[in-house]
This record gives structure tokens, sequence and C-alpha cells, in this order.
């Protein structure tokens, strides 16, 4: 195809560039309502994403046109725009479903842009002639394969599991046949910028500082204005109290005044024998404690994820080299799965970057080194602190390594009992913690508690008609007890999850992990074990009743997230292996197209996450901290009207209850004011009521 005449892009770059400087200051400038707007339509969150979309766009279009690629840049600006429209009329919260019926003018206004999508991808394709990238496909990638590429890609284009809730299977497949044509749209303007001039001149390398360094930035940025520095979900709350209590040198804090105790009845906080405490597992709310102690707890996760891409980059550049190893780190980094973890207060980007420590350990532990001990006993220490934060992570992931020190390359029994030590002395403080809690170091004081509201057994690993919370938990738990139906329906949600979360790409984040075992004809030894850890965690994890996909994707399966981006560098390696091209230039055409994808995950997707899911979730705000620091409160007794979930305020109390400072009660109604004031002398009693509610995004 040809490029755009000189005197076009003349013209057009710099006129694209400035509009997406000034659509971007209109994003951050504009106010919330304006007297030129309609009477009742406000400017909403979702809708400075939006433009902040198009300003990414024509920046996009303008830079291409500029360095005379003009159709990349058009087919740029469809792509972002097209995939942009599509998660715009996408329900965002715990199964991500597209609105099949536009619900207002903006959507309309998104199916018109998805409109001009396909209209430039078809003018593109016929430009460069259909017949010839047919053939050329089909000899090069085999039609069959293309096919079954296909079949996969769309087959998890849509959660089930609130379909199934519902029996609502008709609804299902048509999700399912509207996103695969949109997936078919995206990829065939993909298809199309694979034959037209890239702005890429050349191939560039970059350290792997650059990717951990955008992996922090990105993550700090996200905990910042969406997820607010707040615990979005019960779990991060009660690792909150824990890690407050570690600080202070304690397991537990003596319980309440049994006045006040109603009102502080929160999941996952138990009292027992006069003490109160978290019955959360310890290994992260240790290593989340000495940053409690600055007042940072927030700073911890974006730390790690920076470490683990460039342990992840290590790795692969030990197995299978540096360009593989810069795919996987960058693709790392632009993950919106693993930046929303590490954005959050959750524990999993620690057990990720344990694992990569671990990993990285054992290659680098060789006899001739002079090192073995000290890196197999370092390597088993990191898994043995995976095991006390979660311990079936632990024990799936800890036992795979264990066989590869004792069995694989080098591997005997004396090195396989290094390691052994390493785990021992680290998972034992599960162990430690477990006796101390429970009078039983096998016994969890997490399963006490469900015991005892939910009953004996209720949250047991397999099997079983008793398994499960009382009444279920609608769509999280279709079913009374959990069997092999509901692992099946839960595993192929989990996928769909993934597809979804993974990258963020909207052609689907499993895209390239389909390509290496469709494609990737030179399949290593470090290849297999990759794909048997993602087998045993997503085998391992279908046997719990639980498949969490509702807050950042499948967190139970985030172990594996390493593995299938791994599998994803080796499955573009293989795609880029089949078109070399006469003229040179493929290379630098599909790394263009493979950085465009990252650049939808990392400036599309992800803020869209955070503008429109992570903001406020689980029904946490910032009110009552913004309150307490004003002073309004002083150290009074503030007996909180239901407002949002009350987690946004007991974790600014003191876990003693002893500190200066507010000590914030839910009001149960049932309140004995007296008693509280005889409890805590010296507080007065104040009745607050924040009056929030969770903003809705219009779209």
């Amino acid at each position: 195809m040809t490029t755009t005449p000189a005197y076009r892009s003349g013209l057009v770059g710099p006129a694209a560039v400035v509009a997406a400087f000034a659509v971007f200051a209109a994003a951050v400038l504009l106010p919330t309502a304006a007297p030129n707007l309609p009477s009742g339509m406000v400017f909403e969150p979702i809708d400075r994403w939006a433009l902040s979309v198009l300003a990414l766009a024509l920046l996009v279009l303008g830079l291409s046109v500029r360095r005379g690629a003009g159709w990349f840049g058009v087919l740029g600006f469809v792509f972002l725009t097209g995939g942009a429209a599509q998660i715009y009329m996408t329900e965002p919260l715990w199964f991500p479903a597209l609105h099949l019926k536009p619900q207002n003018g903006r959507e309309w206004v998104m199916v018109g842009v998805m409109a001009i999508e396909a209209a430039v991808a078809l003018t593109a394709l016929s430009r460069i002639g259909v017949g010839r990238l047919m053939t050329e496909a089909g000899g090069r990638l085999g039609w069959g394969r293309i096919a079954l590429f296909l079949c996969l890609s769309f087959a998890f284009c849509s959660p089930v599991l609130n379909y199934a809730w519902r029996g609502a299977a008709v609804a299902w497949f048509a999700h399912v046949v509207v996103g695969a044509v949109l997936i078919a749209l995206h990829l065939s303007v993909l298809v199309a910028m694979s034959q037209v001039r890239s702005p890429i001149s050349g191939l560039h390398r970059l350290s792997p500082i650059v990717p951990a360094t955008f992996m922090v930035l990105a993550s700090l940025a996200l905990g910042q204005f969406a997820f607010e520095h707040l615990p979005h979900v019960e779990d991060e709350v009660a690792y909150l109290f824990q890690a407050r209590t570690f600080a202070s040198g304690a397991l537990s804090v003596p319980a309440p005044p049994d006045a006040a105790l109603p009102g502080l009845e929160y999941y996952l906080l138990d009292v027992k024998d006069g003490r109160w405490f978290s019955t959360s597992v310890p290994g992260w709310p240790l290593a989340l404690a000495p940053f409690v102690m600055m007042g940072l707890p927030w700073l911890i996760n974006p730390i790690l994820a920076g470490i683990s891409v460039l342990l992840a980059y290590d790795i692969a550049l030990r197995k299978v080299g540096r360009d593989q190893a810069d795919l996987v780190a960058l693709m790392m980094a632009s993950s919106p799965w693993l930046i929303a973890a590490a954005a959050s207060l959750m524990p999993h980007t620690l057990t990720l970057t344990l694992m990569l420590f671990a990993w990285w350990m054992v290659l680098r532990a060789r006899a001739a080194s002079g090192r073995e001990v000290r890196r197999l006993v370092l390597a088993g220490l990191a898994m043995g602190w995976i095991f006390a934060t979660r311990p079936l992570d632990g024990l799936v992931i800890g036992g795979l390594t264990g066989l590869w020190v004792l069995a694989g390359p080098g591997g005997s029994a004396r090195r396989a009992a290094l390691y052994v030590a390493g785990c021992a002395a680290t998972g034992s403080l599960l162990l430690l913690h477990n006796y101390q809690m429970t009078g039983s170091p096998l016994r969890l004081a997490l399963s006490d508690y469900l015991d005892l509201h939910w009953g004996m057994g209720a949250n047991a690993y397999g099997f079983g008609p008793e398994i499960g919370p009382p009444g279920g938990w609608r769509m999280l738990d279709l079913w009374v007890g959990h069997g092999p139906v509901e692992a099946v329906l839960n595993t192929i949600n989990l996928i769909a999850s993934l597809q979804f979360d993974l990258l963020g790409w909207s052609v689907g984040s499993l895209a390239l992990v389909f390509a290496f075992f469709l494609w990737q004809g030179r399949k290593l030894a470090f290849d297999w074990v990759m794909v048997l850890v993602i087998g045993a965690v997503v085998v391992t994890m279908a046997f719990y009743w639980f498949a969490d996909s509702y807050y950042f994707g499948p967190r139970y399966w985030f172990l594996a997230s390493f593995p299938l981006l791994y599998l994803s560098a080796r499955g573009y390696d293989a795609l880029r292996a089949r078109f070399p091209g006469a003229d040179g230039m493929n290379f630098i055409r599909i790394d263009s197209i493979l950085g465009l994808c990252c650049v939808f995950g990392l400036f599309v997707f992800t803020p869209w996450r955070g503008v429109v899911k992570f903001y406020e979730y689980g029904n946490f705000h910032r009110t009552y901290r913004e309150t307490a620091a004003t002073g309004q409160f002083g150290n009074a007794i503030v007996i909180m009207k239901k407002s949002g979930d009350e987690g946004s305020a007991f974790i600014l109390n003191d876990p003693w209850l002893s500190g200066p400072g507010p000590i914030f009660l839910h009001d149960t109604g049932t309140l004995d004011e007296d008693a509280l004031r005889a409890a805590f002398p010296g507080r007065e009693i104040i009745h607050y009521d924040a009056n929030w509610t969770r903003h809705t995004p219009m779209n």
C-alpha cells in the first residue's frame, strides 16, 4: 500500500499531534458540569477516560504520519478507538459483559466508532488484496490451525458464571457470537497493519530497568487515583489489622469491651478467649508490617512488582535469550492484571515475586559457583514464605520446584535437602502461628472461624455437598456444595477472565499462548515445565469451591502469570519466525503491532479498569479518612450510620482501642452509649453519617 503523500503528511501529522494535546487537556481540565451542557448532563469520569483515549489515538496517528506511515497511523487510530468503544460498552464489575443493546446516546456513539473501525479495516484489506493475504496466511500458518486459533479465541471471549447462574444459555451464546465478531474485527485491523509501513525505522532494545520502572509507576498511579490506598475487599481490612498487630509485636490484642464489640464485628476478625485477632494466615501481614509502621502500606506491592519484572527478565534470559526476555518484561509491565494486583493491598504480588526469586536462585545454584548451598537455602526460604502466605500455592509451586531441584538438571538428594531446609525454616512460621491461635499446628484460624460461622467443613478443599457458604454466594457459588460440573464451569470462567484481564488486549489476552501451542515447532524443555506449572495450578484450584475473578481477575491462578507470559513470548517468537518478509521489514511491522497492543493494555484498558471498577470498589471510600484528618472527630467514639463498607473506617482504629484518635463503631442500633462511656472514659460520643453513595458511571 502507498503511504500518505508528503504534502498531506506535512499538515496532518502536526495537526493530529496538536489535537492530541488539546483533547488531553480538555479531558483533564473540563469541569464536571458546565453551563453549555444540556440540563442534567454531566461530564463523567468515563468521558474523561474516553477523551484521553482519543488523545492517545490522535498522537499515534500524528506521529505515524510524520514518519511517513500514514496507513499505520489510521489503522492504529481505529484500533485504539474501536477497542476502547467496546470496553466503554462493557459492564465493568463482577463479570464483564458487553451491552448488546446500547443503553444511551453515548453508547450509540461507541457503536459508530466501531463501525468506523470496520469500514477502515475493509478499505485497507481491499487495497492490500484479500486473496493474496489469505493465500499467504494459509501457506504460512495453515488454515486448520488458523480455524482452531479463532475457535479458542472466540470460545473464551465471554464469562459464563453470570449466565449459568440464571440459566441464560441463549444470552451467553449471543455474547460469544458478538464477542467473536469484535475479535475478528480487531484482528483484521492488525492484519492490515502488518502489510503497511511501520513508523518505527529499526529495532530498539531497552534495559529491563525501563519496564520494571514502568511497572512501579503504573501500579503507584493506579493505587493513588483508583484504589486510593484503601482496601476494597474485607480480606484487605483483615490483613491491615493483622499487620498493625504484628508491627506492635503481638499476635493478638485484648478483646474490645463488651459494649463496643457489636459495633466492631467484621468479616475475618474474631474474638476468642479474651483476645481479638485476624484469622488470616501470617505471611503477607508480616511482610506488610514494616510498611504499616512507616504509614506506607501501599508502597510494598509496587516495589515487589518492579522486582518481579527484573527477576522474570533474567529467568527468561537464561532460558530463551534476550529477545524473548525483553518480551516477557514488556508484557509483564503492561499487564493490567499484574498492575492491579500491585496497586492493591492483596498478597499476590508478594507470592509471585517470591516464586520468581526462588526459581532465579535455583537457576544460579551451581556447585561450581561456590554459592550452591546459600542459593538453594534462599530458594527454600522464599517458597516457605509463599506457604506461610497462601498455603495451597506454597504446596503446589513449592512441591514442583522441589521436584526440579531433586530430578532436574544437576539435581540430587543433597540439593533437595538444602532446598527443603529453607522451606521448613519459613514455612514453619505458619505452623507456629496455627499452634498459637488454634492449639494445632495443622489447623488454620480461618478454618475455625468459617466452621463456626458457615458450618463444619464449609471451606474445605475438594468436592462435597456441605462445601461453600450457607445459602451460596449468588453468581460466585452456583450451587449448594461443590462438584465436578461446577469445577469445570469455574475453570471456563477463569479462562475467560484471563482472556480479558491478563493483557487487556481487544484481540484476546491469550492469543499468543494459543499461538505457542499451534505454531511453536521448537518447544523447549522449559516450555513444558511452564505448561506443567499452569496445568498444576489450574487443576489444583478446580477442587476449591471459590473461583474468584471478580476483584482483579483470576487471582487464585496468579502464580501462573509468569508461565503464561513466558509462553506468550514463545508464541510471539513462533509467529515472528513465520513471517520473515522478503524486504526485511516484517519483523519491525510485527514488533510495532505488539507494541501497540501493549500500549492498549497499559494506557487504555488499565485506566478504564481504574475509572469504572476499582475506584470505590466494594463500597470502600475515603470519606472517613479525610474527615478524621481534619481533626473533626478528635478522640471521640464515632458511631457510624451505614454508608458504604465500614472497613473504610475500621482501618483507622488502633487495634488496642487505646491510642490517640477516634474509635469508629458501626451503628447496629443496639449499642449502649452509657456502657460505652464507662468503657472509654474521657471520650465523647459522636453520631456520624458520611452520606456517601457510590458513583455509578453512565456508560
